[in-house]
């Protein structure tokens, strides 16, 4: 069965978000980058910027000299995730099979699927009128008998549209486009191919054999050999589900006062308690997440070294975690906490003796879990949780 996959991209997607909470970004020069110092790489640039000559991984500084009418944006995860999300979901009344690649990238298999949705590329422009008509987002799509392919198609349309690789002429499609289109050709590979071989396109590329491309690029000498013939047999693999539990956070305002993280750090630890004890499970290692307001991330990771589910003995690990992750002068934006390596509940061992929990910490545990199942979260809380 020939297999049919899309791939949508929408170039710069934190800025294409940005544009759809204010219209007035839209047709300047935008770029992402943290706005607290000027030593700040540019991590997101619009089209209107890229025509400046401005690019990702440039400093800030350098690229306001270029470019003087350029707005930069700080980033923002929450708006981030929550595009990506909508995006995903649009996208899942398409496929079940759906692999994100990036930000604003989706890979999506709808093998089998035309007596349901018609021809992929009906399908993909649906799709895309959709996200344009749901989301206000612009994107390309592209249509082809594998991933390779149509994530190269889809970068070969220069406004909003599909295009549609016909199955058997990958080939021909590649043959006319510059090398640097394959994957895994960097500047370093680029180059080789231009001044050492003097191979320019695709084509010329895939009419060498794979024995002589192995002098030169060693052991991925027949995976570009198989790229340049617009082979790719691998599948489309959705995300694995998280096998742990989390609770995530995003400040109302920026903060970097102590008792304001760690209490929200408190309310982050509850919500994972009572979800594993719902579970009836017990978390092994808990990861933190701390993301700044100049869009920079942090994570710390500690294994425990016996299983926990209860409030007191997670936040006290939390804290740690907090405090070896916390050592920039910053304002936080938002955590995230994750426990992961679930195993079944047992008696339950305090973390820091040989002694199990007191029957009356458990009996207190319980009790707030019963209150908190009928009357919700903010009936009773840990008085750590609330920020003096």
């Amino acid at each position: 069965m020939e297999r049919d996959i899309l791939h949508l991209s929408i170039p710069a997607f934190a800025i294409a978000l940005a544009r759809v909470d204010d219209p007035s970004l839209r047709q300047r020069p935008v770029a992402m980058a943290p706005v607290h110092s000027e030593r700040a790489l540019l991590q997101c640039v619009s089209s209107e910027a890229r025509r400046e000559g401005l690019f990702e991984g440039m400093p800030a500084s350098h690229a306001r000299r270029l470019c003087p009418s350029l707005k930069i944006l700080p980033p923002d995860p929450q708006r981030l995730a929550k595009g990506t999300r909508s995006l995903l979901d649009v996208a899942g009344n398409y496929s079940p099979l759906t692999e994100p690649a990036s930000q604003g990238t989706l890979f999506l298999d709808l093998t089998g699927c035309c007596r349901l949705l018609g021809p992929a590329r009906d399908a993909a422009a649906r799709m895309e009128r959709e996200i344009s008509a749901r989301l206000r987002l612009k994107g390309t799509v592209g249509v082809a008998g594998n991933k390779l392919v149509s994530a190269i198609a889809s970068g070969f349309l220069d406004k909003p549209g599909v295009c549609d690789v016909l199955r058997g002429s990958e080939r021909s499609f590649l043959g006319p486009l510059p090398v640097s289109a394959l994957p895994g050709i960097g500047r370093r590979r680029e180059m080789t191919l231009l001044q050492d071989l003097n191979l320019r396109q695709i084509g010329e590329l895939s009419l060498l054999p794979v024995s002589r491309l192995r002098l030169v690029f060693g052991p991925f000498a027949p995976l570009l050999s198989q790229r340049a013939l617009g082979i790719d047999p691998s599948p489309v693999r959705p995300p694995k589900l998280a096998e742990g539990v989390g609770e995530e956070t995003f400040l109302s305002r920026e903060d970097n006062d102590d008792r304001v993280l760690l209490a929200e750090l408190c309310r982050l630890v509850e919500g994972c308690g009572l979800r594993l004890r719902r579970l009836g499970k017990t978390a092994g290692q808990l990861a933190l997440h701390i993301t700044y307001a100049d869009g920079i991330s942090e994570q710390r990771t500690q294994t425990l070294s016996l299983p926990l589910d209860h409030d007191l003995l997670l936040y006290g690990v939390a804290e740690e975690l907090f405090l070896k992750a916390c050592q920039r002068r910053v304002r936080i934006r938002g955590m995230r906490l994750n426990c992961t390596r679930l195993s079944g509940s047992g008696r339950q061992l305090d973390l820091f003796a040989s002694s199990s929990v007191s029957p009356q910490l458990e009996s207190l545990q319980s009790a707030l879990d019963g209150l908190r199942q009928r009357h919700g979260m903010q009936a009773v809380r840990w008085g750590r949780s609330i920020a003096s």
